[in-house]
């Protein structure tokens, strides 16, 4: 029991006269009770906030933008528009955690072995190998991304929430090519900023053509794995 259960054993049993001490039995139990779906009730607003951000998402990736209603997201979820505005007050509030969670699923290492990557090269190789992992398994996370970029050349709000994105993934990146130049693995001399861009708009890239029509998941693995190679080849040879 909680601090809170055991101050209010303690008052009960001294307010209750002996006469009364079996009904405390009952008033205790009560308030164990009371405490547990506290707790769950705490854990179950986090997982409605999950599931909210889900829906969220398929609408997204399914409708589009403009096919986002907050009604149709409550009902789903099976809760009135109330509950809903308590977790997202605004339509901007649920997308922005739209935007928070797909931060996180691709700041999430998949399929990585256990030991860390051996050197700044190996860890370039994991990222298209986490490409290819999330477009087998979570297809529509790039289809949400694509409607967030598209959305935001017309919204000045979802524009910044991209450009935080892509900044944390800058910094992500030009670490990687960094550490590879004094690592001897990368060539001197490389340009990091130029070469950081060009590393995110291919794997965009990447993206936008899984996103656009039906595409054979084989050939988007072959692709994906000659575009790790020859940027490998392209960062690593030393007569460029």
């Amino acid at each position: 029991m909680d601090p809170r259960g055991a101050h209010h054993r303690v008052w009960y049993h001294f307010l209750l006269s002996p006469n009364q001490e079996r009904d405390s039995v009952a008033l205790e139990y009560f308030l164990r009770s009371e405490t547990r779906t506290t707790r769950k009730t705490k854990l179950a607003a986090t997982d409605r906030r999950q599931q909210l951000v889900s829906i969220a998402m398929d609408q997204i990736a399914t409708k589009g933008f403009e096919g986002l209603r907050f009604q149709e997201v409550a009902k789903q979820a099976g809760i009135n528009n109330a509950t809903l505005y308590y977790h997202f007050p605004t339509k901007e509030a649920l997308i922005q955690g739209v935007v928070m969670h797909l931060t996180e699923m691709l700041k999430k290492t998949q399929g990585h072995p256990k030991d860390a990557p051996a050197n700044a090269l190996e860890e370039l190789s994991l990222e298209f190998e986490d490409i290819r992992e999330l477009l087998r398994t979570q297809p529509k996370l790039f289809v949400v991304l694509t409607e967030l970029s598209l959305r935001g050349l017309r919204d000045p709000v979802i524009e910044r929430m991209g450009k935080s994105r892509d900044d944390l993934w800058r910094v992500h990146l030009s670490s990687i090519i960094e550490r590879g130049v004094e690592q001897g693995v990368f060539r001197q001399g490389i340009a990091v900023e130029a070469t950081v861009t060009a590393l995110m708009a291919q794997i965009k890239g990447i993206g936008y053509h899984a996103t656009l029509g039906k595409r054979r998941r084989a050939g988007l693995h072959q692709a994906i794995a000659e575009i790790a190679r020859q940027v490998e080849h392209w960062l690593g040879c030393k007569n460029i």
